[in-house]
């Protein structure tokens, strides 16, 4: 089993649909009331600013899945593409992503393998946490056991709401259905120490955890040396 402290150097890297169709004007975006994809438009800041503090990018082999929007939404959110560009990422492979597993996209498993094979750590970011961050990091790890991935929490994001703790029915009624909360749920509201109140995005990290993904965060990263 690696250590964390070997990621520093040692690890590829995955990113879920960093495109501008998640934050600020984009479709995804528009869906939702105003400033539900602050968080998103945060995470790919950081991702931004972690890819910049790289010492080695010339040997980080970089995994990057597009889903299906079209135009100006479709492109990569423009300060990743630019560290990706400007920093030397020589190693950098695209995938579509038509929905939320990873696992089964074009290429994907012969990158995985390829990184099996280098003995590289998987660290993984982007969006969003309770959909495609979720269901990807879970699928690949079932179909590739003997790797180690590490979701990051600096390096993902999902909309503002999925960070507010509901009841276990309205938590159901998310998870299942993609429906919101019940207004004025009173078990929301009263938050019984009885029962469980949990965010999606606490559950969704909290499944990762019992699929046997790490979940890390990103200054472990950066500051730590092997």
């Amino acid at each position: 089993m690696s250590s964390i402290n070997n990621i520093s150097k040692r690890f590829a890297l995955i990113l879920i649909d960093p495109q501008n169709g998640f934050v600020n004007d984009g479709c995804w975006s528009r869906m939702f009331p105003i400033g539900q994809s602050i968080p998103i438009l945060e995470t790919f800041n950081r991702i931004a600013s972690f890819l910049h503090s790289i010492s080695n990018p010339d040997s980080i082999p970089i995994l990057i899945s597009q889903t299906g929007f079209s135009h100006y939404d479709r492109q990569i959110f423009e300060p990743i593409n630019n560290e990706l560009s400007q920093r030397k990422f020589h190693s950098i492979t695209h995938t579509y992503k038509p929905h939320t597993n990873l696992s089964i996209c074009p290429g994907v498993q012969q990158w995985l393998n390829e990184q099996l094979e280098a003995k590289l750590d998987i660290v993984i970011g982007g969006c969003t946490i309770t959909s495609c961050v979720r269901d990807s990091s879970i699928q690949m790890k079932k179909k590739f056991p003997e790797l180690n991935f590490f979701v990051d929490e600096n390096l993902c994001a999902a909309r503002k709401d999925n960070y507010l703790e509901r009841c276990q029915r309205c938590l159901e009624r998310y998870m299942n259905y993609a429906l919101p909360p019940i207004e004025q749920c009173e078990n929301c509201l009263k938050k019984d120490s009885n029962q469980q109140i949990i965010s999606p995005v606490q559950l969704a990290y909290q499944q990762m955890k019992d699929a046997g993904i790490n979940i890390i965060k990103n200054s472990i990263l950066i500051n730590q040396s092997l």
